[in-house]
Parts: structure tokens; sequence; C-alpha cells
């Protein structure tokens, strides 16, 4: 399956139903991605790059839903598939990690049984055999205690530890598609470097497929293979990594870019993006990043850009409309 697509996201559209209308969460938005691939998926906070996550788990839940397009998981089409198929394909198909595991993991039950349950959720073993493996899962993620964190209640472990049993618990049926949205946020920067290398190594291991979402380029910067640029729910750029960061063609991105601090240069003050992503229900008129863009002209604040290609990137901006390597692509 090496250099497959094991995932295409083709003309995805997700709304929200609100007392304001009809809110575009994501808007007619196209990725793949190939087998034992990394995926980043970079944005601020409210481009929707957690709503893309839920879709492609079949979790969006009212006043959500997905209101056009296609999600193929090796071939099978998710969108509109019944719920007791989904959930034969969360765990052993597709996985997730979660930002803030103390939200996801039950804070009643030990962090062993927890385990336990994903494998006998999904194959029929034996508690014992699903002990043997949990206990074998829980080491292999770092944790130089298993026997005990076995035991122990999630209030009992710290953030860190708490990620590496989400990771356990994720990675413990085998999915061939692992989606980790923003499993660093809430951890000290030491303890970010080590998961992220640990989900690197698990990665290596495995061949799994991982679409990594984060806020944060320089995290991007370690983990993907090709990335997506979100925002206000469009994707503005999508390209290799290597060319995202030594090439950014969207302004957005050059922004994010730019906002990254690096330690080989003196700055007194942090750059950022001036203003904030536009609320769902307000949105501009034009292309959706013209009020905080630089270049911004009148055209752009009336018309919307498509995507167009330009130097191996597909880019969202009317500066590279005039000279693409191979024209436009609406998306």
């Amino acid at each position: 399956m090496e250099n497959e697509n094991i995932l295409t996201i083709k003309d995805l559209d997700v709304r929200l139903f609100t007392d304001r209308g009809e809110l575009p969460v994501i808007d007619r938005l196209s990725l793949t991605l190939k087998a034992g691939e990394t995926l980043g998926i970079v944005g601020e906070s409210g481009c929707g790059k957690s709503m893309l996550a839920s879709a492609i788990m079949g979790l969006i839940a009212h006043p959500g839903k997905v209101t056009g397009g296609s999600i193929q998981f090796e071939g099978q089409e998710l969108v509109g598939m019944k719920k007791k198929d989904l959930r034969k394909i969360r765990g052993t198909g597709i996985s997730m990690i979660f930002q803030e595991p103390m939200t996801s993991l039950n804070p009643l039950m030990t962090c062993g049984r927890q385990i336990v349950e994903t494998i006998t959720a999904h194959e029929k073993v034996s508690r014992a055999e699903a002990k043997e493996r949990a206990l074998a899962m829980i080491r292999s993620v770092g944790i130089s205690r298993p026997e005990k964190v076995f035991s122990e209640v999630p209030a009992q472990l710290s953030g860190g530890m708490r990620q590496r049993i989400m990771i356990a618990m994720a990675l413990i049926c085998r999915p061939r598609l692992l989606i980790c949205d923003e499993p660093t946020t809430a951890l000290d920067v030491t303890v970010q470097a080590q998961i992220l290398g640990l989900i690197r190594r698990l990665q290596k291991e495995t061949g799994t497929s991982v679409i990594f979402i984060s806020h944060d380029m320089g995290v991007i910067s370690q983990m993907a293979d090709r990335v997506a640029v979100m925002y206000a729910g469009q994707l503005v750029e999508y390209a290799e990594g290597e060319k995202i960061f030594t090439e950014p063609k969207h302004p957005y991105t050059q922004g994010l870019q730019a906002a990254i601090p690096r330690l080989d240069e003196e700055k007194d003050t942090l750059l950022s993006i001036p203003g904030s992503v536009p609320m769902l229900y307000d949105l501009p008129k034009g292309c959706i990043f013209s009020p905080r863009c630089t270049h911004a002209t009148e055209r752009c604040g009336n018309e919307r850009p498509a995507l167009v290609e330009n130097s191996g990137h597909l880019v969202r901006c009317f500066l590279y409309e005039e000279n693409p390597s191979k024209g436009g692509t609406q998306a």
C-alpha cells in the first residue's frame, strides 16, 4: 500500500445550524493522505482543524452536520456510513489522540482497565491476554512502571503520563490512521518534545499514517511530510513540508512562519498577524483573509480566490492567479 492514498477527502462541507443561520465550519475542503505519511494541519484556533478531525471520525454532533463532499478511508466512504459500521472502523482503522486527556479518559476507571476495554471492544481476546497487551503497550510508550500505572486512575498521573496513556489507547489496536489533535498543547516544552519523539518512533515502528493538527508551526515543522494550512474553514495553502517552511506562498502562511520564535535571531518583540480569525457568522465578502492581509486590494475585498497551483503549492491567493504553473483549481 506504499504511496497509495489511505485517506481521500473531496469537497468536504461541514456546517453549523444555528439561530444565525448556516455557518460554514469547513468549506469545500479537499486533501489526501498517503500510507505511512504524516500530514500536518495548521491554523489558529477557530480555523476548523478539530472539526475536520471530528468529521473524519464521524463524530460531528448537532448542531453540526456534514452537508456535502466525500471522506474515503481505504476506499470506504465514511460520509453517511451507519454508526455501527463507523464504530468498527474507530480504534482499528482510525484512532485519535485528543488535546486534553483528562476530558477523554474516564476519571473513575483505572488506566489499565480503559486500555483493556479498548482491546475487548474490538477483538475477541481473553481479559488476561488483553491485560498483557495493555502492559506491553504502556511500557512501549515510555512508562517505566507499567504495573503500577495500570492500576492507577488518571488523576494520579502527570499531564505527560496521561497523554502517554492516551497514545497507548489510541495505538493498542494497531490503527492504520492516527489523528493527533493538538496532543502537546497543555504540556511543558520538555514533555512536549518527549511526546513528539514518541509519536514519531511509534509511527516508524508501526507504519501508521498520521494527521497531526496544531496551531504551532514549530511543532508542525518537526512532524509533517506535507502541510495543509487552514483559515476560517478554508484550505489556503497545501504543499510538502519543506516547501511550506522554506517558500511559504500565502500571506497567512508567511505570517505564521514569521511568528515562530528563533534562537538565532535577536528580536525585541515577537511578530504577530494583526486582527483575529473572523466569526463564521460575519465572514468577509471576498477573500476571508483580506482584512488582515498587507497585500489586500479592492478585488480581494469583493471576490473569493480559488486554489491555484504555483511551484508545487496549492495556494488560495490572487497574487498567484496570473502565473500558476498548471492553472487554477477550484476547491
